[in-house]
């Protein structure tokens, strides 16, 4: 492990998880009629990574390719992370029902691997400040991100612009810019 993450304990993550499920009501689920499974806050977008216009609900969908790389969401997340926090501030990397990190953005190698990914392949991950002013949360089964926050939303609306095209939602509605 670099020095941009440091491992902690449940004890120690437990403040970022109570805000979590408190907050967010984060409910998670793998059936389609319980999405997103989170309160998504205002200011957000949710991105939709998924390829078109699949049925949610199939197996089709759950197994197929996603329309953008991991490495390019997490190219657009680190740099929309350094935008927003200063040069010693840290975040919560957090994994549902896995390790805990604090991770500081301004030490981060961008082609080193990430325990906590921003991109949600297999697990749900959040990405949160120490503040809880702004983060992100990747939906594996609905293969999307939330990005949240008065800083981090217009930094990943620029930095992800052609990369991250179809908003689903935006402040928790469907978004007229969904295809």
């Amino acid at each position: 492990m670099n020095a941009a993450w440091e491992a902690v304990s449940r004890v120690v993550d437990e403040p970022a998880w109570y805000w979590v499920y408190d907050k967010l009501a984060f409910w998670p689920s793998t059936y389609a009629h319980a999405w997103p499974g989170f309160r998504e806050p205002s200011p957000s977008r949710t991105w939709d990574l998924s390829p078109g216009n699949l049925d949610r609900s199939s197996a089709e969908f759950r197994l197929g390719p996603y329309a953008v790389e991991e490495h390019q969401v997490g190219t657009i997340a680190l740099a929309a992370f350094r935008e927003v926090c200063g040069p010693d501030d840290w975040m919560w990397a957090l994994h549902w029902q896995h390790q805990s990190y604090r991770v500081r953005p301004h030490l981060m190698s961008g082609s080193a691997r990430w325990p906590v990914p921003v991109f949600p392949r297999a697990d749900y991950h959040l990405f949160l400040a120490s503040d809880f002013s702004f983060g992100t949360l990747g939906h594996p089964w609905e293969r999307t991100l939330c990005v949240f926050g008065e800083k981090l939303v217009p930094a990943f609306e620029r930095l992800g612009e052609g990369v991250l095209p179809n908003v689903l939602r935006q402040d928790g509605k469907p978004s007229a810019l969904a295809r």
